[in-house]
């Protein structure tokens, strides 16, 4: 199978994915025993007259396969619509949250895949050592720990015992910056940052360092590094190519990871109170707000798909012994 056949390929079927995806998302929402006015009704808030004036503007009104017509239309050219909730465009809601989210997810992934793929690469060439044992076990009990228990336990340390750092928000209750660079580069901003962003690393640091650690111990033994070695290089230049041959399963779960990042950490945005998507999407499903839960979940899948295609194509580009039609 030709390179050009295996991507039409995958694009298919992450085309199809992604259907799927926000077709469930679609049917589930619909399913719930109530909608988000019902409780408005038994409150007296509204009249159900005003109810079902407020259904017919949202198209609720409409038979399921209209309204689902129109939902695919809409989310395919980036229209999402009104929050029901919150009465404004939900791209309003959702863009800032995702760029809170990547503000805090992406910095940190990259750190730990740098740090820890050249620790673990260190590691692997060190077998038997107290670095390769002692590495394995720290990042295997904070790999093992559910994120959000790391992120209360630097709570009570660094926020409510030593009080060095700030335990709640993005930002201090008085700050109002103005754009991106007063929000995201200011002093304020870092101390609220440090906690999530160690808690972060720390969480995905296993991940790299066993995949690189494997990766360097399965190449120990080859013999293009039996040729370096009798060539005369040193150590660490035997380490340089062996590591640089292990970078391919890295590279494909760093684009795996990424689109993994647009869905937030949930739990850890809810203990450190982040104003990220996916706790935006936690209050939007408790508020059962359709517009804004089926931006956040076709953005979310749409990343993790595209990137899952990413990963194929660069796993096929960058391993000449394998066959795109075996990816």
């Amino acid at each position: 199978m030709s390179f050009r056949r295996f991507l039409l390929k995958r694009t298919l079927i992450a085309a199809l994915l992604t259907l799927i995806a926000v077709s469930v998302i679609f049917a589930t929402l619909r399913m719930l025993p109530a909608d988000p006015f019902s409780g408005l009704v038994a409150s007296g808030s509204l009249t159900p007259d005003e109810v079902d004036q407020i259904r017919a503007m949202y198209g609720l009104d409409e038979p399921i396969y209209v309204q689902y017509v129109k939902y695919i239309q809409n989310l395919f050219t980036f229209q999402f619509g009104i929050s029901l909730t919150q009465q404004r465009p939900v791209g309003e809601i959702i863009i800032p949250a995702l760029v809170n989210t990547m503000v805090l997810l992406l910095p940190a992934l990259v750190a730990t895949a740098i740090v820890s793929s050249l620790a673990g690469m260190y590691a692997g060439w060190n077998r038997g050592s107290w670095f390769e044992q002692s590495s394995i076990v720290v990042t295997t009990v904070f790999r093992a720990t559910p994120i959000f228990v790391t992120g209360i336990l630097f709570l009570i340390i660094f926020s409510y015992g030593l009080g060095w750092l700030p335990a709640f928000g993005m930002r201090s209750p008085l700050a109002n910056p103005d754009g991106y660079l007063e929000t995201y580069l200011s002093v304020d901003f870092l101390k609220h940052y440090l906690l999530p962003f160690a808690a972060t690393v720390l969480f995905y640091s296993g991940d790299f360092l066993m995949l690189a650690r494997n990766s360097v111990v399965e190449r120990m033994g080859s013999e293009f590094l039996m040729l370096h070695r009798a060539k005369g290089l040193s150590e660490m230049e035997q380490l340089g190519r062996a590591g640089r041959n292990s970078l391919l399963p890295l590279v494909t779960y760093f684009a795996l990871r990424t689109g993994m990042l647009f869905q937030g950490v949930i739990t850890l945005e809810v203990v450190f109170a982040w104003p990220g998507i996916g706790r935006a999407l936690v209050q939007a499903i408790l508020n059962q707000d359709y517009p804004t839960v089926q931006a956040a979940v076709f953005i979310m899948a749409l990343a993790v798909i595209i990137m899952n295609l990413t990963a194929d194509v660069a796993y096929a580009k960058l391993d000449p012994t394998v066959e795109a039609g075996d990816v």
